[in-house]
């Protein structure tokens, strides 16, 4: 045998891919409250793998992750005085996430996601969103490669080809209505809820 699988290990591959495919179902819908709450059930699941694989960073992080997507959702938080002190906070605690846990840059990739995240859910909606996912999403690829967590790797590459094929038919709709322009300096594109 080439190489040996522990049970333990199974059961979180499993877990794993089970957030994997919450996640792309997520990452595939057009309203935003659909995308937001699929990510959150995906970020649950995610910590539950991460836990299961030895990553205490990587559990952290998307236990945050579920505070971020939760926040993102409420018009409490992202109000202005409030997003500010929230993406702070959150990002703060993410550089602690790191101090603390981070033993790899590629953990460190995921605190910068961390990051960027806590921002981008309380500022922005609709394609801009998914920009930053897409971004995110290749920080994040590079702990499920130091981790070997085989549903990350595929989790993450194919999230930043749903994400990116959303993008670009985005793009595609606006060119055909001439809305171009909107797309690239409106950061408040709304999305259909």
């Amino acid at each position: 045998m080439l190489f040996a699988i522990s049970p333990e290990l199974m059961l979180a591959q499993l877990v794993g891919f089970i957030s994997m495919f919450v996640g792309w179902w997520a990452s595939a819908q057009k309203q935003q409250r659909a995308f937001m709450s699929g990510n959150m059930a995906a970020s649950t699941l995610t910590a539950v793998h991460f836990a299961m694989m030895g990553s205490p960073l990587g559990m952290a992080n998307q236990l945050l992750n579920l505070l971020r997507f939760t926040a993102g959702q409420n018009s409490w938080c992202k109000q202005a005085s409030r997003a500010h002190v929230f993406a702070l906070l959150f990002s703060a605690v993410a550089i602690a996430q790191g101090l603390f846990f981070a033993v790899h840059w590629a953990e460190w990739c995921a605190v910068a996601s961390g990051v960027i995240m806590s921002f981008s859910l309380l500022y922005l909606t609709g394609n801009q969103l998914k920009i930053a996912f897409v971004i995110t999403n290749a920080l994040n690829l590079c702990l499920s490669y130091y981790l070997m967590s085989w549903s990350g790797l595929i989790y993450q590459i194919v999230t930043i080809g749903i994400l990116s094929y959303g993008l670009l038919q985005s793009v595609r709709e606006r060119v055909e209505t001439g809305e171009l322009g909107e797309f690239v300096v409106d950061s408040q594109v709304k999305v259909k809820t």
